[in-house]
């Protein structure tokens, strides 16, 4: 049932899409009304279709606005204006199917048509400030010239910056009609508050706070923002934002100063366009890029610059003039994976205002780079190209760039290390020994999703994405160095192991160790019992609950639980087993008690779903005389600063001597309560489950 009503919420998600049916077709139908009554023509039947055909669309419209509503990010405050018009102009639109039928007067269906389009016209307006805002439609600042606001060299600089950026790329989910997690930009006071997971600022360490945390991951983490389906920072304006909130600008709205020598006002002035106008590119320009399949990014809304990447391999003479046409906006170009090459490389010294250049795995050589000297290139990828140690240095010397990308080149190792003295962390060539900022490889991946077996598992590792890595490992605990093991085949366990892994290349460094515990299951259980409640609701969505009621089989049915977030479905969520309010409590008959040398229970940590790890594991056997006596204990810390949003698995193991036990009771002590500690500020005072998805005795 709940499962059902996530899918539900995701059909409302076309709401946007079907309401323009029941809009076009009022008025087409309209139209034919007009025509009927003034011109005197037949067009009953016609007329009759429309107003059936509107009013299905408005159902249907009307269905998906209510489950679109549903969704935590909006405020139903916000919306109920537009809901109850939107419900209005339903049952007008239902009322002139009738009327229709009815045959009834001429003047009476005219005059409900008439308020079915007002009732529409008021449902429209108010679902467009939902999605673009209240003042969308403002006129006020229709025939003002904007200015930017400077007085006696200051800026106000989140009105004239920060507000603006925000706007272009933040607002749109984070406003009065959709607040995600909570969280409001729209006004200085309450992004000052923050969201559900406390302040965007740490003004201990400005930055450790959320905003610049958030801005700086990589593209592909699940916690960068913007989304990475979402319109992206620019470099500049991460910049400003970083510098906004490092400066501690961030806690007044008042001027902040603009000092002839100081580096913020050249960003502040370029970001403002204050420093030289662009004017927009030509839309014929554009759509012929287009046609020559060229992807065109915007860069930020108010400066007319433009990102612009080559999607097909083969350029022709019509690609080089096209591109000409833009050349006061092209401010990024990536010719990667291309056949560009050094006889179409003239074109690039055209580009005054081009900073960033990707022409990765291009046949181009040094004639290339003799084009990009005077050149105001800020980012240049060389990588998997004929450029040579002359070409590169003779650009260091005369270029002003900030980063290179040289890997895979005709610079040999010696030539590496004399351009890193000259440009000292500006040039990177994947080696490792060379510059300040170093570069790791990437943990090994394991093929297996299951890390527990019956009789005996084949570990397969991925194949690397950068070439010839070697992967060593160990099976004894131990740290893999360059006397590990190679892995060149899957590895074949038949006992419970730890496996480790590194990843290994020449001029990089090492990998951090990959490490799962592969464990065997030799069906020691005979039979279990679970002493918990697990009628307890949990909520893993808005307007989600359920309880795990009959669940205790995912203890032992040897499958790792899956990786599950608020949000997730009901069914991933119940490949765990969770208790709230009290300890954990598992009671177990085993045989076969002298194989037995650990036992091994798996855990979750996600502060978003308020799982959080036990305080203390313990285990106990049971005596001849059906007392319980203590054999071992584990105590786990709270973790140092964990991300509320992601999960965290882990094993915990305890060794044991259950000679003379052949029944254990294993307790997960919890905390009760969110425990008082600064990682876990957002949850105090709120109930901590504890979540397993795994007991085995081995």
């Amino acid at each position: 049932m709940e499962y059902s009503l996530e899918i539900l919420k995701y059909i409302g998600k076309f709401h946007p899409l079907v309401l323009h049916l029941p809009i076009g077709s009022l008025l087409m139908t309209f139209l034919l009304l007009l025509v009927s009554k003034f011109q005197k023509v037949a067009l009953e039947k016609a007329i009759r279709i429309g107003v059936d055909f509107s009013f299905a669309g408005a159902l249907m419209a009307s269905i998906m606005g209510y489950l679109l509503s549903l969704d935590e990010a909006y405020d139903f405050n916000t919306l109920k204006f537009h809901f109850w018009a939107g419900i209005v102009t339903l049952i007008l639109s239902f009322s002139l199917c009738v009327l229709h039928r009815m045959k009834a007067k001429e003047n009476l269906f005219f005059g409900s048509y008439v308020l079915t389009l007002l009732a529409l016209s008021v449902a429209g307006h108010k679902g467009g400030q939902i999605t673009h805002g209240e003042d969308y439609l403002s006129t006020k600042d229709l025939f003002e010239e904007t200015k930017v606001v400077m007085v006696k060299d200051s800026i106000n600089y989140y009105k004239e910056v920060v507000h603006v950026i925000f706007e272009d790329k933040c607002i749109s989910c984070h406003n009065a009609n959709k607040s995600k997690s909570e969280l409001r930009l729209d006004r200085h006071d309450l992004m000052m508050k923050g969201g559900e997971r406390g302040s965007l600022f740490d003004s201990q360490n400005p930055l450790q706070g959320r905003l610049v945390q958030y801005i700086s991951l990589p593209k592909e983490d699940k916690l960068h923002m913007p989304p990475k389906n979402k319109s992206q920072l620019t470099e500049n304006e991460k910049w400003l934002l970083t510098h906004w909130v490092t400066s501690g600008a961030y806690m007044e709205q008042g001027n902040t100063s603009l000092a002839e020598t100081n580096d913020l006002k050249s960003k502040v002035l370029s970001f403002l366009g204050a420093d030289e106008k662009v004017l927009p590119a030509k839309s014929s320009d554009l759509s012929k890029l287009l046609a020559l399949d060229f992807r065109i990014q915007p860069n930020a809304l108010h400066d007319n610059l433009l990102k612009v990447k080559l999607m097909k391999s083969k350029w022709s003479e019509d690609h080089l003039k096209t591109l000409l046409k833009i050349k006061n906006q092209l401010l990024e170009l990536d010719v990667s994976n291309t056949y560009f090459d050094d006889d179409m490389a003239a074109i690039l010294a055209d580009f005054p205002r081009l900073k960033v250049l990707r022409m990765d795995h291009t046949p181009i050589s040094d004639t290339t780079l003799s084009y990009l000297e005077n050149s105001n290139l800020e980012i240049l990828n060389l990588c998997n190209t004929q450029v040579t140690h002359k070409g590169v240095e003779a650009l260091l010397k005369k270029a002003s760039l900030k980063t290179i990308y040289a890997w895979n080149t005709k610079v040999n190792i010696d030539q590496q290390k004399q351009l890193a003295s000259i440009a000292p962390s500006m040039i990177h060539f994947g080696t490792s020994d060379l510059f300040a900022e170093k570069l790791n490889l990437s943990t090994p991946e394991m093929q297996n999703t299951n890390a527990i077996f019956n009789d005996s598992i084949k570990v397969i590792f991925e194949e690397a994405k950068v070439k010839n890595i070697d992967i060593r490992y160990t099976l004894d605990g131990s740290v893999p160095d360059d006397n590990s093991p190679l892995y060149t085949a899957p590895i074949e366990l038949t006992q419970s192991t730890l496996v480790k892994a590194k990843s290994m290349k020449e001029g990089w460094l090492d990998s951090p160790v990959f490490e799962r515990m592969m464990l065997k299951n030799n069906h020691h259980i005979v039979d279990y019992k679970v002493n918990n409640r697990l009628d307890k609701n949990f909520s893993i969505s808005h307007h989600v609950d359920f309880t795990f009621q009959d669940n205790e089989r995912v203890l032992f049915d040897g499958k790792k639980g899956k990786r599950v977030y608020r949000g997730t479905s009901i069914e991933e969520a119940k490949t765990w087993l969770g208790v709230v309010e009290e300890d954990l409590e598992i009671e177990v008959k085993l045989k076969d008690v002298d194989q037995i040398n650990y036992v091994t229970l798996s855990m979750l940590e996600n502060q978003d779903m308020k799982a959080l790890y036990p305080k203390r594991i313990e285990v106990f056997g049971k005596s001849p005389q059906g007392k319980y006596e203590f054999l071992n204990a584990l105590n786990i810390p709270v973790q140092k600063d964990p991300d509320e949003r992601i999960s965290y698995f882990k094993d915990f193991t305890l060794a044991v001597d259950l000679k003379g036990y052949n029944e254990v009771k294993v307790v997960g002590v919890g905390h009760g309560k969110f425990p008082d500690a600064p990682v876990y500020r957002k949850s105090i005072k709120r109930n901590a489950w504890i979540f397993a998805d795994e007991l085995i005795f081995w």
